[in-house]
C-alpha cells in the first residue's frame, strides 16, 4: 500500500500541518505528497517522504474557462496523476471538493469511477461559499455536463471520507454518504512543546520587550493567518474595549491576494487612530514563545473547520477565550473541555445586530465611534455583560484538565490507528 497524499498547496497554516502530523503517523507506510507548491520543502523531506510537485493542483483562477480549454486542463491533470498513482495507491486529498480548482475535483472523481481509492479529507466545504459553489457548477455541471452533486460525492465504495467534527459528519449522512464510508478524524494536537516548564511571567517580559509594548497589561494573542472569517475587525474592536488593561497581537498576514486589501485596510485603520494592535507578531518573535508568553489566546473566528485554537495553546498554559462557535466547540465540550469565557455575539448600543454581520465600513464607524468616546465603554459592558468575565484569570486545575484531555483524546498515535484502519478499509 502507498499513500498519495495531495492539496493545492504546503503554505504555511493548518492544513499543511496536519499533512506534516500525517506523515509523522504513518511511520510504516510508504508516503508520497504531491502539491502545486511547497515553499519550505524540508517540512515534508526530512520527514521521511518523498515530495512531487504538480504546478495543475494549484487553485485555478475564477474566470469563464472555454470547453476547450477546460478539456485540456482535464487531460493534463488526468495523465499527471495516473503517473503517481499504483494498483495499490490510496490517493488522500485534502479539501477536494472546497471549490478552489473544479478540474482536480473532476479527474479525481473520473479516477474513482476506474476504481482508483480515494479518501477525500474536508476540511472545508463549497456548500459554505458561494463563489466557490459557483466555480464548481460552471466547469463540473456547465462545461462536463455532470451532477455537481454526484461529483462531489460519490456513490463508490472506493470513495470514502474524512472529517473534522460531528457537524460535517451529520452534513456529510444528509448528502447521502453512507456511514461506514465516513471517518470521523479530529485533528492531531501536536505541538512540540519545546519549551520545558515554560516561566510565564518571564517569557512574556522578554517577548514584549521584543514587541515594544508594556509588559504591565495582559498579553492577549490571536495565533492565525488574518483572512475574513477570522473576523479581525471584532479582535481590533476588543482591543479599544480593553485597551486600559491588554496589549493585542496577532500573528500572521494574509497570503491569499483576495484578503491581502482587507488586511492593508484594517492595518491602516489601527495606524490612523492610533489603536495599539501589533501585526504579524509571528513574523517578529517565536510562535511557541509567544504562546507561552501570553496571558490569553483569543479567537474572533466565525467559521471554522476543526478549530484548533480552541486547543493547542492550553499546552503551553496559556487559556482560550473569545467567540464561540457552536459546531465545532460542542465536540470539546462533550470531551469535558471547560473554556473560561466564550460568547455568541457581540451586541452593539442602539444597533440590533451581531458585530460580526456589520460590514468593514459600519464595523471601522463603530470602532470610531468608541474610541472617541461616543460610544462609551460602559454601555458595551452592559450590552455585553459576559465581557466582563473574559479575561478573569483562570485556575489551574482547569488548565491542567484541559490539557489531560488533549493528550488523551487528540494523540497522534491515535489519530494514525485510525487513518491506517480507514486506509485497510479501502484496499480490502
Amino acid at each position: 500500500m502507498q499513500i498519495l497524499i495531495a492539496h493545492s498547496h504546503l503554505n504555511p497554516g493548518g492544513v499543511t500541518r496536519i499533512i506534516e502530523s500525517q506523515i509523522d503517523s504513518l511511520k510504516n507506510i510508504p508516503v508520497k505528497v504531491l502539491v502545486g507548491t511547497c515553499p519550505n520543502p524540508e517540512t515534508i523531506t526530512s520527514r521521511g517522504a518523498e515530495l512531487v510537485i504538480m504546478e495543475e493542483l494549484n487553485y485555478l483562477e475564477h474566470k469563464t474557462y472555454s470547453d476547450d480549454e477546460a478539456k485540456e486542463m482535464l487531460d493534463t491533470v488526468l495523465e499527471k496523476l495516473r503517473q503517481q498513482i499504483t494498483k495499490d495507491t490510496v490517493i488522500h486529498f485534502h479539501n477536494l471538493n472546497l471549490g478552489k480548482n473544479p478540474i482536480v475535483t473532476f479527474a479525481v472523481y473520473l479516477l474513482a469511477k476506474e476504481g482508483v481509492r480515494v479518501f477525500n479529507h474536508a476540511h472545508d466545504f463549497a456548500e459554505d461559499r458561494p463563489s466557490n459553489q459557483t466555480f464548481l457548477e460552471e466547469i463540473i455541471s456547465d462545461i462536463f455536463s455532470h451532477n455537481l452533486s454526484e461529483v462531489l460525492y460519490p456513490d463508490l465504495p472506493n470513495y470514502q471520507f474524512g472529517v473534522l467534527n460531528s457537524f460535517d459528519l451529520e452534513r456529510l449522512l444528509s448528502y447521502g454518504v453512507e456511514a461506514d464510508r465516513i471517518e470521523w478524524l479530529p485533528n492531531p494536537v501536536t505541538f512540540s512543546c519545546t519549551i520545558v516548564n515554560p516561566d510565564k511571567e518571564a517569557s512574556k517580559k522578554t517577548i514584549c520587550e521584543e514587541l515594544k509594548i508594556s509588559d504591565e497589561k495582559l498579553l492577549i494573542t490571536y495565533p492565525v493567518r488574518v483572512i475574513q472569517r477570522k473576523n479581525i475587525g471584532e479582535f481590533i474592536l476588543l482591543s479599544v474595549l480593553f485597551d486600559h488593561i491588554t496589549n493585542f497581537v496577532v500573528t500572521q498576514p494574509p497570503q491569499n491576494p483576495v484578503e491581502r486589501e482587507m488586511y492593508r485596510q484594517w492595518v491602516k485603520f489601527c495606524e490612523d487612530h492610533e489603536i495599539d494592535v501589533v501585526f504579524e507578531a509571528g513574523n517578529k518573535v517565536d510562535f511557541e514563545r509567544l504562546l507561552c508568553a501570553s496571558d490569553f489566546c483569543i479567537t474572533t473566528s466565525y467559521r471554522e473547520g476543526f478549530g484548533m485554537v480552541y486547543l493547542e495553546p492550553w499546552l503551553l498554559n496559556t487559556p482560550v477565550v473569545g467567540r464561540d462557535i457552536d459546531y465545532i466547540t460542542k465536540d470539546f465540550k462533550d470531551d469535558g473541555f471547560t473554556f473560561p469565557t466564550l460568547f455568541y455575539k457581540i451586541n452593539i448600543p442602539e444597533i440590533k445586530i451581531d458585530f460580526k454581520d456589520l460590514n468593514m465600513k459600519m464595523q471601522m464607524e463603530i470602532i470610531c465611534d468608541l474610541k472617541s468616546g461616543r460610544i462609551e465603554k460602559q454601555k458595551m459592558f452592559e450590552q455585553n455583560p459576559i465581557l466582563t468575565t473574559l479575561f478573569n484569570k483562570v485556575a489551574d486545575q482547569v488548565i491542567e484538565q484541559n490539557k489531560e484531555i488533549i493528550k488523551s483524546n487528540y494523540s497522534l498515535q491515535g489519530y494514525g490507528s485510525k487513518l491506517q484502519n480507514r486506509y485497510k478499509k479501502l484496499v480490502g
